[in-house]
């Protein structure tokens, strides 16, 4: 095995059992099977990326052979994506779910300190770096770019959604907090900001 194969599957074997021993921890009530995010979606694009990776170790070996420098920037935009997501569910605690909640639980709560201080949803903009990461590490020019455009789809599809609701739950608090916190993930509108009209309760 190549170094930068073992740091991929050994990045993915710490997101995921991370992902799934948090669940456990702060919200022991919402954990299933699918706290360990393997999606059928997720699983797909991770085994075209290993598929790529075997393609071009076969066919053009110098791609893989050189520029060791790469490995580790993606190793770094991996870190530093785990440490963003991580950062976030130990801030928010309770009121960090994977799913979207439709109602506000007793537990919880609008958190604005720490990451959130500085980016409104860190989890996601974290999930999006390491995922990004993990196909700079394994030199994957053709999924690098697959993934910055699925992973920022995906967000630009969910969180103009979550933030209707959150604007429901916590109403002119939220605005207010959305207004003085950016995003970071690039052409995204948020409708709190683009609607003054949207609802306040």
């Amino acid at each position: 095995m190549m170094m930068d194969l073992v740091l991929f599957v050994a990045c993915l074997g710490f997101f995921h059992t991370s992902e799934y021993a948090l669940v456990w921890l702060f919200n022991p009530t919402e954990l299933s099977h699918e706290s360990w995010l393997l999606s059928t979606s997720y699983c797909a694009a991770m085994a075209l990326a290993v598929v790529e990776y075997f393609v071009e170790s076969a066919a053009v070996p110098h791609w893989k052979n050189q520029s060791e420098s790469l490995v580790w920037a993606g190793f770094l935009v991996v870190v530093l994506g785990e440490a963003l997501r991580k950062g976030a569910i130990l801030t928010a605690r309770a009121s960090f779910t994977h799913a979207i909640q439709m109602e506000r639980r007793p537990q919880h709560q609008l958190v604005t300190h720490g990451v959130y201080s500085i980016c409104r949803h860190p989890g996601y903009l974290g999930w999006m770096l390491w995922c990004v990461g993990t196909q700079v590490l394994l030199r994957n020019p053709a999924c690098t770019l697959i993934f910055l455009v699925w992973s920022w789809k995906f967000f630009a599809e969910r969180i103009p959604h979550e933030e209707k609701i959150l604007l429901e739950m916590f109403g002119r608090r939220y605005r207010d907090y959305a207004e003085k916190t950016r995003l970071w993930i690039p052409l995204i509108p948020s409708p709190v900001l683009l609607d003054p009209r949207a609802r306040i309760v």
